[in-house]
């Protein structure tokens, strides 16, 4: 049996919802019950933006996903149904057989449902959007979430509900060094410590002297995309070099609503990000978990915390760094370690590729890495605006000052892995060095006291494991090895160090 939805609607973007009366007209003989939805849509007849008139309507080739339920509310199966211009403006698709009672769910294509009906949870790259040239709206269009969660049937009203908002931001004065530009990231604290990143893909767009503003749009989920009070928002801008600009902190937070349209207005403030080491804390955190504890190397100076007292600590300018994050210092094990201390020749890892967050913005690179016993030397970030010499130490074993000495210098883009592998190119040249010590302050169990003070350090990120919320990733480094991304209990104590706004 088909049915052929006219579905003529003009979606108000600043409403919640909106109505569409159905007119049930007498069944076409051999077709079965044809159902028409009436409303008005202007001429252009698509799912796009106008940020003119905040307005929405719809597109060719447009789907709704309809959920079909008996009289007892029992799940009868799904249809999709599809919008053709050309045809009076129909939905055209199947009935489901043995539904009285509908649910309707836009965009029809991406929703899926379990075998009961109920709906999964969006893909993981839904949000994920791509802006084309300046001040384009197109992208939006399958962005943008629409429920009608009421169970009702065919001849009574539809209330499409906006369950998606969309944030306009006006960015001036970007500076000229940031190039052709890949990547807006919107980032939110939406917990203290913890950021919620939102990456717009952007092309066709370079900055210059005489183009310097971007005006770019972003569809997000306002349910998770909140900011705590006291909390920060960011805006990176990631091209040849890489800015953020970084808010005050917002004493009351911000609490989006869904169906609104927001603007984020920039016209100054655009920092350069230039040495990921730099945002690092000097020190760990003290064990009132209050402040630092002002000393580089001892192991026994620091606090120990569980992963919910980690995420709890409070120090004006610095949080938890996330798991991303601890990976634009130290590499996540991969096909191999990366940073191998027990190496008694060099092993050469070249065109690692490295996925990594710095001040909020999501970075693709290339790394290189030599290792040798006790010391790691790498080309990290090649391909982006900050190339950047590293070299990794391991000092002091089983003494109160064993630590990891990572330290960091921005390079040349022609620099190449050989020329840094050596000590001479670090005896010279190292006036702007970012140097941090990680002290290996080891565990502290309630049962067994401390274990592995003198030999490793453990430190806490703010990322759960995937799919064990008992769970979380650590930074860990020992006599063998560094590697971020390790995953433990969160009922362990560990050590706490800090990145800076």
């Amino acid at each position: 049996m088909k049915l052929k939805l006219l579905i003529s609607a003009l979606l108000a973007l600043l409403v919640a919802g909106c109505t569409h009366n159905i007119n049930l007209p007498e069944p076409v003989e051999g077709e079965g019950k044809m159902v028409t939805i009436r409303a008005t849509i202007p001429p252009e007849t698509r799912v796009a933006y106008d940020d003119g008139t905040r307005t929405l309507s719809w597109q060719d080739g447009d789907q709704l996903l309809l959920v079909g339920y008996d009289d007892n509310g029992a799940y009868k199966g799904h249809n999709v149904f599809t919008f053709q211009t050309g045809s009076s403006g129909n939905f055209t698709g199947n009935a489901v057989s043995g539904a009285t009672k509908y649910k309707a769910y836009y965009p029809g294509n991406v929703i899926t449902l379990d075998l009961n009906g109920n709906l999964k949870p969006l893909l993981a790259n839904f949000w994920q959007q791509t802006q084309n040239g300046n001040n384009s709206t197109a992208h939006l269009r399958d962005k943008i979430l629409m429920y009608d969660e009421t169970a009702n049937p065919l001849n009574e009203t539809f209330n499409l509900a906006l369950k998606s908002s969309i944030i306009k931001f006006n960015l001036q004065n970007v500076p000229a060094n940031v190039g052709t530009l890949v990547n807006l990231i919107w980032i939110v604290e939406n917990e203290p410590g913890v950021n919620k990143h939102l990456r717009l893909d952007v092309t066709g767009v370079t900055f210059s002297t005489a183009q310097d503003n971007i005006t770019a749009f972003l569809a997000f989920d306002p349910t998770v995309t909140q900011v705590a009070a006291n909390g920060k928002v960011r805006i990176s801008l990631i091209g040849e070099q890489t800015y953020v600009w970084t808010s005050g902190t917002l004493t009351e937070g911000k609490n989006y609503s869904v169906g609104n349209r927001y603007t984020g207005s920039v016209n100054s403030g655009w920092v350069r990000v230039i040495n990921p080491l730099s945002y690092v804390a000097a020190y760990n955190v003290n064990p009132d978990g209050t402040g630092f504890d002002n000393n580089l190397t001892a192991c026994n100076v620091s606090g120990h915390f569980t992963w919910n007292a980690a995420r709890a600590i409070n120090i004006p300018c610095y949080y938890l760094p996330s798991n991303e994050e601890w990976m634009s210092i130290v590499p996540k094990r991969g096909n191999y370690v990366y940073v191998d201390f027990d190496s008694m020749a060099p092993k050469p890892y070249d065109n690692i590729t490295e996925n990594v967050i710095v001040q909020g913005a999501n970075i693709t690179m290339t790394s290189d890495f030599r290792n040798y016993s006790r010391l790691c030397y790498a080309l990290r970030y090649q391909g982006t605006g900050m190339v950047s010499a590293w070299k990794y130490e391991y000092k002091n074993y089983n003494t109160n000052n064993c630590h990891m000495k990572i330290t960091c210098r921005s390079v040349a883009a022609s620099t190449s892995i050989d020329d840094i592998a050596n000590e001479a190119f670090w005896s010279t040249g190292n006036g702007n060095d970012v140097v941090r010590y990680f002290p290996a302050g080891g565990s502290l169990s309630n049962q067994y006291g401390y274990q592995m003070r003198g030999s490793s350090g453990l430190f806490w990120s703010s990322t759960e494991a995937e799919n064990n919320s008992d769970y979380a990733l650590i930074m860990v480094f020992g006599p063998f090895n560094a590697v971020s991304n390790r995953a433990t209990l969160k009922s362990e104590q560990y050590t706490v160090r800090l990145f800076t706004n």
